[in-house]
């Protein structure tokens, strides 16, 4: 029976979500990224330190127009963008009971497993391009970080969770070894947190919220302490970083950010946070940081429509992987109002943003909308997106 999350004035998000997947399927998967500049040769061989990198990139990438078939750079699979198909589809299998679904899945899994970065014997991925991170540091293409190794691992998790085949615990559990053996850690305000990468010191709110949730899930499939032990304390430093306001800024010390409150990290941060917050008691602190940062969320990184501001105090540009996690975020919850809020955002994003041909633009500027087809940063996130909004209205939930 459908449930109120029915989008009566079109498609279903099951449907949208099928018609997007045909469409990335028909590409193989591969596809531009909005930070893919490097991959020119042309581009590449006029950068050789942070100043020259950052400027060939973000020339790609601001450019108003696509530049990326005169430069030579080529469509290609990016990891963590199979990581989230392979997301979607199991999404779409739990739901369908198509065994297509989870055969289209597995494959992509196996892919993933199969391009590993290769400097570790553990599973681990990275970027399929060269990235300047400002001058914070400079990662290779497919070096490993430690967000690409949360959704690769997250996505063998489900996959497992979903099937019950041990093999994908084994990579799970692998990834989640990785990341505590080999990733940089820094102490931070008594904390013991995790950086972006191997080698570098750059300490994210986000990235450690995704390492604790996807390690919170994980401790139970090993009846590990230590692990469960590791998730907390990640948490509590989550916690303990909150703003009065009740959102987080994207690194610390705060001084150290580029973004103050922005919508899409906010909304990893709270969906990270949301199994742990949820399994304490109302008064524990966690669920406090929860529901304070749920409601600085909804009331500050959104206009009423549903448009998802890019942060609190700046609207533009409108963005498709803010709206995307928006959906899970708020699809995660059983209140009827944020039910309606992922909702609201779905119907936003699929009038403003969806393509006639099957695929979603980047996003709408005060100016300019982008246009160009993103694999990962677009159309996988929209399609996890829309996957777990058409789960839950199957759910009834």
């Amino acid at each position: 029976m459908a449930s109120d999350w029915t989008d009566d004035a079109g498609a279903s998000p099951g449907v949208v979500c099928d018609d997007c997947l045909a469409w990335a399927r028909e590409r193989d998967y591969a596809g531009y990224d909005p930070y893919d500049g490097l991959n020119s040769t042309i581009v590449d061989s006029l950068t050789n330190n942070w100043l020259t990198r950052l400027v060939g990139l973000h020339a790609v990438h601001k450019s108003p127009v696509n530049l990326r078939p005169l430069l030579g750079v080529p469509a290609e699979r990016n990891p963590k963008g199979i990581a989230l198909f392979a997301m979607a589809y199991l999404n779409r299998y739990r739901e369908t009971g198509d065994a297509v679904e989870k055969e289209r899945a597995e494959s992509l899994l196996r892919w993933l497993n199969e391009n590993r970065s290769s400097e570790y014997d553990l599973a681990a991925w990275g970027y399929n391009f060269d990235w300047q991170n400002g001058r914070k540091f400079f990662l290779p293409e497919y070096h490993p970080s430690i967000v690409v190794t949360v959704f690769g691992g997250r996505a063998f998790l489900d996959y497992y969770e979903t099937t019950g085949e041990s093999w994908a615990l084994k990579t799970a559990q692998s990834a989640a070894s990785f990341i505590r053996e080999h990733i940089n850690r820094e102490r931070v305000d008594g904390f013991d947190v995790f950086t972006y990468t191997p080698h570098d010191s750059f300490v994210l709110i986000n990235t450690n919220a995704l390492a604790a949730g996807f390690f919170y899930r994980l401790a139970p499939h090993r009846d590990s302490g230590e692990l469960f032990e590791r998730a907390t304390e990640l948490f509590e430093f989550v916690v303990d970083a909150q703003a009065d306001s009740g959102g987080w800024y994207y690194a610390m010390p705060a001084t150290e950010s580029h973004l103050t409150h922005d919508n899409f990290h906010t909304g990893f941060v709270l969906e990270s946070l949301h199994d742990y917050a949820m399994d304490h008691p109302t008064d524990h602190p966690s669920r406090d940081a929860y529901e304070t940062g749920l409601r600085f969320y909804r009331d500050n990184l959104f206009d009423e429509n549903g448009a998802p501001r890019f942060e609190a105090d700046r609207r533009y540009p409108y963005d498709v992987h803010a709206a995307a996690q928006a959906i899970l975020t708020f699809a995660q919850r059983d209140l009827g109002r944020d039910r309606e809020m992922a909702r609201t955002v779905y119907e936003w994003t699929t009038a403003n943003l969806l393509d006639d041909d099957g695929y979603f633009h980047r996003r709408v500027g005060r100016v300019l909308t982008d246009r160009t087809p993103y694999m990962r940063w677009s159309q996988a996130w929209m399609c996890r997106a829309l996957s777990a909004l058409s789960l839950r209205e199957s759910e009834g939930a």
